[in-house]
């Protein structure tokens, strides 16, 4: 029997997972492929190593310079 918080653990890795996966498939469906990086860093998200948030700043980290 799994407790309620690691159920809620398990639902918010799939919810991750899926909206990388769908929004892998928005840019694949566009013709574009992400760099590696970018792979990389929505990898991180899926796994919940990194936030959506964290990773946008990144991005624009990136970008600012």
């Amino acid at each position: 029997m799994l407790s309620v918080e690691r159920y809620e653990q398990l639902v918010a890795a799939a919810g991750r997972r899926e909206a990388v996966g769908e929004a892998l498939a928005s840019v694949r469906a566009e013709g574009l492929e992400p760099s590696a990086e970018g792979l990389a860093r929505l990898a991180a998200v899926a796994e919940g190593r990194l936030s959506p948030a964290e990773a946008r700043e990144q991005v624009l980290t990136r970008y600012r310079r």
